[in-house]
């Protein structure tokens, strides 16, 4: 059984390093911006650190090499949602000013794909204002997070930081490589970046080689001032002092980011005996001697071998290693597997079996997660706008991730699904897989509140039904809910055993009556964990969750002290899962094509090895349908006796089109505030007009939706109609011409869309006359129902508090969902308006700490019959 329970706390660190830009030609500002060499021997070297520090276990870090923007965010939020202790961000690759808005100027953080060209927008760049915001977001935040920049005009970061308010200035530090509009230089190709170097040399080196307690540990507040003392001598490209800045409160000064041994200068750094002149260091003749002469001592061959293959610092065969940076593989998985994945791939990282003769890795993995469902039509329908990413319609580098060599669904359903033998899709890419020996299998299991659960001899071998049943005999207010059949294939899994239970129809009002639908099964039973007030705890002991097995493994890390002992039982008519491992090829990737295909083979030969069952194992998976586990994990059984077979693709897509007719189309009112004040967030990529524009190609051609314009001078109605309400077409790149047609004609009048200058917004008023033409009471036929508003709250500061009030009791009266976009930093704030009415409504209250484009199109997925 699990229950509540204490546990240590979790660290993590995030090292993100982008040595290689997609764009052909050089980047323009003021100087060219190319490739980052230095990049990757810094990452591997800081790892390396990082590693032996500790303080971060080898699976607490990951490595994130030339990320994409959604990849990196994605990367951001994963680690910070599971991190309760210290999060480490390490940041190296390009960084730009942008000076338009004056002062010193906004820091950008270049990804793969930055460009800087004309217009308004930087694509390819993020930032940090809002990478800033993504880190100190979230449900959960880590106790401290340590931001290390190693770029240029690093130190144009502390003007965010300075605006935060103290609290979060207390959980979030930074240490900027260089001062503020400063560009420094990258270095040698072959060894790190001056900064990263020291970084790297910094953190081995015990407190008592610094001043510090005798064989003590490496803190923060002594690591800025060892940079500082290290750098002094160095230029930056302009000429003048390097000066690495720090941002943080004083009680930050002591958290501890190393516990190296005494006498770390041992390792493969540079010597202690102060700086160079340059950036790059070369040994001396008397020093490569001296070297090979003391080897010699203990073994003549080893210690010519060691001489003639260490690097510039002499440091032996490991640090040849830099010469040759191990192949990066982009490995795609589910949402659900995520963590298992993750952890597999950091072991075999590590293993004998990724090094070469030089004990050097091989190859380097990415781990990142999409949708099931999404990620299943991008292969299937949308391979051609994945494989040449900037060509019209819907791009699944947007919503699935760059274009991976393995994807691992956690169902071998999702990859038949994936395959279109009808189509131009070899001509694409091809998806090989054998279904025959999956890595691993999961069943379904009921998590039920211990005091609802049967006794240990009836939790298995019975009909999902009968388990309902035996759960409402107990409490009639008994609830079973899943996650999102679309996100997770356990989420669809889940949804095919309840369609056994009742109509699909009956079903699906029944979750929705029970709140959004959570993304993952881990997400919904921790969510009512997490409750606080009478009537969460009350849901919490009264719902049952079905989920994969390894869920109620991962409850533990969330349960607390709030969240119910909950126990698997097990129905024998819900089908499972079994993990298949798909080697994607691309066909206009053929440059490394054969050095690419034996690291994807031996990847996939590990994971099938003992060492790599044994990894899924320890996140509660199983070898097959009927292998015992040798000892359970309280709460499940062992041997639970015959289990489901896995989900077949059949069943799969019937599910998927039974819950799309279950849930019919949607009717969706979108409220664009146009008045104008809004005329500075109205253009540009993150702009009012374009995140409307994106949420649009979320709607299938059934789907109903309209779209009004807010503002008025003061008298008569106060929206007009922009588009009109109905059905739109689909942006589906499988869809009929005369569909898209009419999609496009829809995104044409959002275009031509212009804030009104002279007139103000009553957002209040054309919220009410929105939610007044909804269907309810007996006009209502169970259509998911939702207005989005999207404002920058001015006109909320001209409604008195009474107003607030009413409008807030007239929301939760109407029983619709309301999504408030709030353009402002502070929407979502506690007792703010935005917040009040998204939560009385039942709806989601969104601002610009968060990733609206993003954020609103999850939430218009949950409604929507299109992608």
């Amino acid at each position: 059984m699990v229950g509540p329970g204490r546990h240590e706390e979790s660290h993590r660190a995030l090292l993100v390093g982008v040595a290689h830009y997609a764009s052909r030609k050089p980047l323009q500002v003021d100087e060219d911006l190319g490739d980052i060499a230095a990049v990757e021997p810094g990452l591997a070297e800081l790892r390396k650190a990082l590693s032996e520090g500790g303080v971060f276990d080898e699976d607490g870090i990951e490595v994130l090499s030339s990320p994409g923007v959604e990849q990196f965010e994605n990367c951001l939020g994963h680690a910070r949602d599971r991190t309760d202790g210290l999060l480490l961000v390490y940041f190296a690759g390009h960084g730009i000013a942008d000076t338009r808005a004056g002062g010193d100027g906004r820091l950008l953080l270049g990804l793969r794909d930055a460009k800087v060209e004309d217009g308004p927008g930087f694509p390819g760049w993020i930032r940090w204002e809002d990478v800033l915001n993504r880190l100190r977001s979230g449900k959960s935040r880590p106790r401290h997070t340590v931001v290390i920049l190693d770029c240029c005009y690093a130190g144009n970061a502390s003007g965010a930081w300075e605006a935060l308010d103290v609290e979060d200035q207390k959980r979030v530090s930074l240490l900027l490589a260089v001062q503020k509009n400063q560009r420094i230089d990258a270095g040698d190709a072959t060894t790190p970046t001056p900064y990263t170097a020291q970084l790297v040399r910094q953190l081995g080196q015990s407190g008592d080689e610094f001043g510090g307690e005798a064989g003590g540990p490496v803190t923060l507040g002594m690591l800025q001032k060892r940079l500082s003392e290290s750098l002094k001598s160095f230029r930056t490209v302009g000429g003048r002092e390097w000066s690495p800045q720090a941002c943080r409160q004083d009680a930050a000064e002591d958290e501890i980011l190393s516990r190296p041994a005494r006498g770390g200068g041992e390792r493969n750094d540079p010597p202690p005996d102060g700086p160079d002149p340059g950036p790059v260091r070369r040994p001396g003749l008397a020093r490569i001697v001296t070297a090979a002469l003391l080897a010699a001592m203990v073994a003549l061959t080893a210690g010519l071998w060691w001489a003639l293959s260490g690097d510039s610092h002499g440091a032996g065969p490991g640090a040849s290693c830099a010469n040759h940076p191990p192949l990066e593989l982009r490995v795609l998985t589910d949402p659900d597997l995520g963590p298992a994945v993750r952890k597999a791939a950091d072991s075999f990282m590590a293993s004998d079996a990724n090094k070469d003769g030089d004990r050097c890795h091989r190859t380097g993995i990415t781990v990142y997660s999409a949708g099931a469902a999404e990620t299943v039509d991008a292969f299937r329908t949308q391979y051609g706008e994945w494989a040449h990413a900037g060509r019209s319609g819907f791009n699944p580098v947007g919503t699935v991730g760059p274009q991976p060599d393995v994807w691992i669904p956690a169902s071998s359903a999702s990859a038949h699904r994936a395959q279109d033998e009808g189509s131009n899709q070899s001509s694409v890419l091809t998806l090989d897989f054998d279904d025959r020996h999956p890595l691993a299998y999961a069943p379904m299991v009921v998590l039920v509140p211990e005091q609802l659960a049967e006794a240990d001899g009836r939790r298995a071998g019975r009909k999902l039904a009968e388990l309902m049943t035996a759960m409402k005999e107990k409490d009639k207010q008994t609830e079973v809910r899943r996650a999102d059949p679309r996100y997770t294939d356990a989420g669809l899994a889940a949804a095919r055993g309840l369609y056994g239970t009742d109509t699909p129809r009956t079903v699906e009002l029944g979750q929705r009556r029970q709140g959004r639908p959570a993304p993952t099964g881990e997400g919904l039973v921790c969510a009512l964990a997490r409750g606080t007030d009478a009537g969460a705890r009350a849901a919490d002991r009264r719902t049952a969750v079905l989920a994969a097995e390894p869920t109620l493994g991962q409850y533990r890390h969330c349960a607390g002290e709030t969240g119910v002992t909950r126990v698997a039982e097990y129905p024998s008519d819900v089908p499972g899962l079994d993990p298949a491992f798909v080697h994607v090829r691309w066909n206009d990737a053929r440059r490394d094509e054969g050095e690419r295909d034996r690291a994807v083979q031996r990847f996939r030969d590990w994971l099938v090895s003992d060492q790599g069952r044994a990894a899924f194992r320890d996140e509660a998976f199983r070898d097959g349908p009927q292998t015992p586990f040798p000892s359970a994990a309280p709460g499940l059984r062992a041997n639970p006796g015959p289990m489901p077979r896995p989900l077949s693709a059949d069943e799969a897509a019937d599910t998927l089109e039974k819950y799309r007719q279950a849930n019919d189309a949607s009717r969706v009112r979108f409220l664009l505030d146009s008045s104008g004040s809004m005329s500075r967030w109205w253009d540009g990529p993150n702009g009012a007009r374009e995140i409307l524009r994106q949420s649009l190609s979320r709607f299938g051609p059934e789907d109903v939706y309209g779209v009004w314009g807010v503002a008025s001078t003061g008298s008569g109605t106060p929206y007009h109609e922009l588009l009109a309400f109905g059905t739109h077409g689909s942006w589906a790149g499988n869809a009929d011409k005369n569909e898209q047609d009419k999609a496009a004609e829809a995104g044409r009048k959002v275009d031509d869309a212009e804030p009104e200058l002279s007139s103000t917004a009553d957002t209040g008023g054309a919220l009410r006359e929105a939610l007044n033409g909804m269907p309810r009471g007996d006009e209502d036929d169970g259509h998911p129902q939702m207005v989005v508003v999207l404002t920058d709250d001015q006109g909320n500061d001209r409604m008195s508090a009474g107003q607030r009030d009413d409008l807030v009791s007239f929301v939760a009266g109407r029983k619709v969902p309301v999504v408030m976009v709030s353009f402002g930093s502070a929407g979502c704030l506690k007792d703010r308006l935005d917040l009040r009415v998204a939560e009385a409504s039942g709806g989601r209250c969104l601002d610009a700490r968060d990733d609206l484009a993003r954020d609103l199109g999850a939430e218009i997925s949950h409604v929507a019959q299109g992608h």
